[in-house]
C-alpha cells in the first residue's frame, strides 16, 4: 500500500482517558469503559496514546482516549487537555493485521528527513469495528500520528 505522509499542526483537545498497561490487542476490552463513564458523549474520533510499546510482547504503556467536554464518572477514568503537536501522519485504510506497514512508511519518512519521533503517539480511530458490529475490517480507517521534536 502507498502511504500518504504528510506533516501537520494537531489542535489541542480534551478527552476522558484511562491508563492502560497490557497486551495492546486486549485493550479494546477496557475502551468501552470510558464511553460509558461519559455516558457516550464524545465529540471526536476515540485514539489510544502509546508512551511505549515491546514489539517482541506486543505489551505497552498507553492511554485510551475519547474527545469529550463531558466529566467521566470515575472509576479511573479521568479528563485532560491533549495539548498541541506537529506531527507526522499517516492514514492506514484496511485490517489492524497490516497496520505494521503504515509504521514501516512512518520510520522510512522520518530516516529520510532527519526528523525526531518522540512518544506518546497515537492511533486515532476514524473508522473501526462498532460496539456490536465488526464491520468490513478491508475499510477500517486509522491515523497515526507521531509527535516530532522541534528543532531548537
Amino acid at each position: 500500500m502507498n502511504y500518504e505522509i504528510e506533516i501537520r499542526d494537531i489542535e489541542p483537545i480534551r478527552v476522558a482517558f484511562i491508563k492502560y498497561k497490557g497486551i495492546a490487542t486486549q485493550a479494546n476490552k477496557v475502551f468501552p469503559n470510558v464511553f460509558k463513564s461519559i455516558r457516550g458523549k464524545s465529540n471526536g474520533a476515540p485514539f489510544f496514546c502509546y508512551y511505549a510499546m515491546d514489539q517482541q510482547t506486543n505489551i505497552g504503556e498507553m492511554e485510551l482516549c475519547v474527545p469529550t467536554a463531558e466529566t467521566p464518572n470515575g472509576n479511573g477514568i479521568t479528563a485532560k487537555n491533549v495539548p498541541r503537536i506537529k506531527a507526522l501522519c499517516v492514514t492506514h485504510v484496511g485490517p489492524y493485521e497490516t497496520i505494521g506497514h503504515a509504521y514501516e512508511a512512518i520510520d522510512c519518512y522520518s530516516r529520510e528527513n532527519n526528523l525526531t519521533l518522540h512518544p506518546p503517539f497515537r492511533e486515532v480511530y476514524i473508522k473501526g469495528p462498532g460496539m456490536v458490529l465488526k464491520g468490513n475490517p478491508n475499510k477500517y480507517i486509522t491515523e497515526i500520528l507521531f509527535p516530532i521534536k522541534e528543532e531548537e
